[in-house]
């Protein structure tokens, strides 16, 4: 990988826009962009540069995946979906997710998460929000052995272990517990950060969620809530409320919550959510392959909620959740037709607006002083350049491989070939992880 000393001179770019612009040069200093050169303005090579040649290809913010599950996505593929997809969400997690989970040791996540990570890192992702759950008793060790995979790939990433009581009280309380610790651990790191989790409440007592708002409050909270309809059952049943409003409740919401699904959002939560400035993840694709249904973006839209796109693990390619969503907008059969700016300046740029706050620095810009967190497309637009914003061009990026890779202002994919390890070694051991936990 490059030292943080060198300069990155990135020259002959594609950067789209209203007005799109070619033959742009980029400067990397450090972790950030120094500066952003027009066709025709010069920028003088100095020794010790790291030279790349864009060769007209696209130039874009690296992607942002909001909800993902490093180990458990690989592990799902390898595990031969969708052979072993038991038809519903329910039977998923409890049939065979939970199971699994129970095996996941600190091993077998470090394998499978590295692999996740150089899957995200050739899709153009360059920071992605992970909800992860291993062996119990072992939460810690978990969030270090994710992030040690993460690190030797090259990902930023915003880890958490999910809290769940299913197998036992006191399984939420050691989460919430976890992410105390891991949250301090990681405070003010620029590459690796760390937040509280919740993996539903269909199996989740009142105790751990009251004990997930310290580290909350401190770090954040990355929240899977109303995959489908077994939280809202629990919520309402045992609580009397709906399960945003559940989470308002116990302390749970804030600028820093990501709420990942959120299949059943109705109106009053909508305003729960805007008002507390908290991001609703929609996770298009594993929705459609699940079975589950998306969020209510006609009742988002209306009350402002923040919307960014994830992955669920499942699909690596951030760009066909845009897909995904702006087909399922366009040809759902009630309701009125979506705002047409949705995707493009709503949707797609709030991934870079909440990495930014959970890191504190601007992220999802190409502007002198934001991260230099940076895709090269292998991707050429022949005649005129894509107009718009980068959520529009989230539509045609959709398929194409990130050629290069500067992630905090480190090469760590170049011209498609990974930088410090071996993509071979990395898919044997996810390979050879997968099959030592789904042994019978």
């Amino acid at each position: 990988m490059s030292s943080v000393a060198d300069r990155i001179v990135i020259r002959g770019a594609v950067l789209a826009g209203d007005p799109p612009r070619s033959g742009v040069t980029v400067v990397v200093e450090g972790a950030r962009i120094a500066a952003v050169a027009p066709r025709g303005e010069p920028v003088e090579p100095l020794p010790g540069d790291w030279n790349v040649d864009a060769d007209g290809r696209l130039l874009v913010p690296g992607a942002i995946d909001a909800h993902a599950h490093l180990a458990l996505g690989p592990l799902l593929r390898l595990a031969g979906l969708p052979e072993r997809f038991p038809g519903t969400l329910h039977g998923l997690r409890t049939g065979f997710r939970r199971p699994v989970e129970d095996r996941l040791d600190p091993a077998a996540l470090e394998a499978l998460a590295r692999a996740s990570a150089l899957s995200a890192l050739q899709a153009g992702v360059s920071c992605v929000l992970a909800l992860e759950r291993g062996a119990a008793g072992e939460e810690l060790e978990s969030l270090a052995a994710v992030e040690r995979a993460v690190r030797q790939v090259g990902l930023r990433a915003v880890l958490a272990y999910g809290a769940s009581d299913f197998g036992g009280a006191e399984r939420g309380l050691a989460a919430a517990r976890a992410a105390l610790e891991y949250g301090e651990r990681r405070r003010g790191d620029p590459l690796v950060r760390g937040m509280a989790g919740l993996d539903g409440l269909h199996a989740t007592t009142g105790a751990t969620l009251e004990a997930l708002a310290e580290p909350a409050r401190g770090f954040g909270l990355h929240a899977s809530v109303a995959e489908d309809g077994a939280d809202l059952e629990r919520s309402w049943a045992l609580d009397g409320k709906r399960p945003i409003a559940l989470l308002e409740a116990k302390g749970l919401l804030g600028p820093r919550t990501v709420v990942a699904h959120g299949s059943t959002t109705g109106s009053e939560e909508a305003s729960l959510l805007c008002r507390a400035d908290a991001t609703l993840v929609a996770t298009p694709r594993s929705a459609a392959f699940w079975g589950g249904e998306l969020p209510p973006f006609e009742i988002l839209a209306a009350h402002e909620v923040p919307v960014a796109l994830g992955t669920d693990g499942i699909f690596h390619d951030l760009a066909g959740e845009a897909v995904a969503l702006t087909a399922h907008l366009r040809w759902r059969r009630s309701g009125p037709p979506p705002p047409s700016e949705l995707l493009g300046h709503a949707v797609w740029p709030t991934g870079g607006t909440l990495a930014g706050q959970l890191f504190g620095e601007r992220l999802g810009a190409i502007e002198p002083g934001a991260l230099a967190d940076l895709a090269i497309l292998e991707w050429r637009p022949s005649g005129v350049p894509p107009e718009g914003t980068d959520g529009d061009v989230a539509i045609l990026w959709a398929g194409a491989r990130a050629a290069w890779m500067i992630v905090g202002g480190e090469v760590r994919l170049r011209e498609g070939v990974p930088l410090g390890v071996d993509p071979a070694d990395v898919a044997a051991r996810a390979s050879e992880a997968a099959r030592r936990v789904l042994a019978d």
